[in-house]
C-alpha cells in the first residue's frame, strides 16, 4: 500500500509549524504567529531567526535541519530581491517582457549573464560574495595602508548571548575604538564567523 500527499508548498504561510511539529507542540509562536503588541504585529523574517536562534530554548539553535531551513529560506528570499533588482535597474532590461527576458537567456547573451551574476553577491559563500569582500578589504588597504593589526575575538561559551554581544559591542567599541587601549584607531573592518558547534567570533583587521 502506497500513501500518496500533496507535496508541500515552501510559500507556506505556517510551514515551519507543519515540518517542525516538535519544536511547536502547543501549535503557537511560529514564524507569523501575531504577537502581543500594540497594534498587533507580526515579526520581520530576520527578527524571527534572531530571536530564534538567540533564545534561551537552545532546542531551535541545535535543530540542523531548522537551521538549515530558515537557511534556504534566507537564501531564497536573497535571490527573489536580486532578480528584481536586476531586472528593474539594469540597462535593456527596464519594461521587457518574461518572453524577451527568456529569449536573452537562451541565445546566451553575454552581457545579460554577467549581469545575472550580480544577483548572487548577498549571497554568502557564493565567489561574488567572497569577491565583494575582498574588494571591500582591498578598498580599505589601498586607502590606509597594510592593517596594523589583526584580532580575533572568540567567546568559551556558545549557549551565551550576552558574551558574544559582549565581544562584539561592549569590548571592541568600549575598550579598543573609544578606550584605545591598542592606540587611536584610524579604521577597521570585522568579519563575523561561527564555528562547527555555533560559537560565534570575531576577525577584525585594525588601521592604527
Amino acid at each position: 500500500m502506497s500513501v500518496k500527499e500533496v507535496p508541500i508548498d515552501n510559500r507556506q504561510e505556517h510551514l515551519d509549524l507543519l515540518c517542525f511539529s516538535t519544536l511547536f507542540p502547543t501549535g503557537q509562536y511560529e514564524e507569523h504567529h501575531p504577537r502581543q503588541s500594540y497594534p498587533s504585529q507580526t515579526l520581520s523574517f530576520s527578527e524571527y531567526i534572531k530571536s530564534r536562534l538567540l533564545n534561551k530554548d537552545f532546542r531551535f539553535r541545535r535543530n540542523h535541519s531548522y537551521c538549515l531551513h530558515y537557511y534556504g529560506l534566507k537564501i531564497n528570499k536573497a535571490l527573489k530581491t536580486g532578480i528584481y533588482n536586476l531586472l528593474k535597474t539594469t540597462r535593456g532590461n527596464i519594461g521587457q517582457t518574461v518572453a524577451k527576458i527568456l529569449e536573452k537567456i537562451n541565445i546566451l547573451d553575454e552581457e545579460f549573464e554577467g549581469n545575472l551574476s550580480t544577483m548572487l553577491a548577498p549571497i554568502r559563500g557564493t565567489n561574488l560574495y567572497w569577491f565583494c569582500v575582498k574588494g571591500e578589504v582591498k578598498a580599505l588597504i589601498a586607502q590606509y595602508g597594510s592593517p596594523t593589526l589583526f584580532l580575533t575575538l572568540s567567546c568559551a561559551e556558545y549557549d551565551s548571548a550576552d558574551i558574544a554581544q559582549y565581544l562584539r559591542k561592549d569590548f571592541f567599541n568600549i575598550v579598543i575604538l573609544q578606550g584605545g587601549v591598542l592606540g587611536l584607531v584610524e579604521q577597521y573592518y570585522v568579519k563575523k564567523e561561527y564555528q562547527m558547534r555555533g560559537a560565534p567570533h570575531y576577525h577584525i583587521l585594525l588601521w592604527l
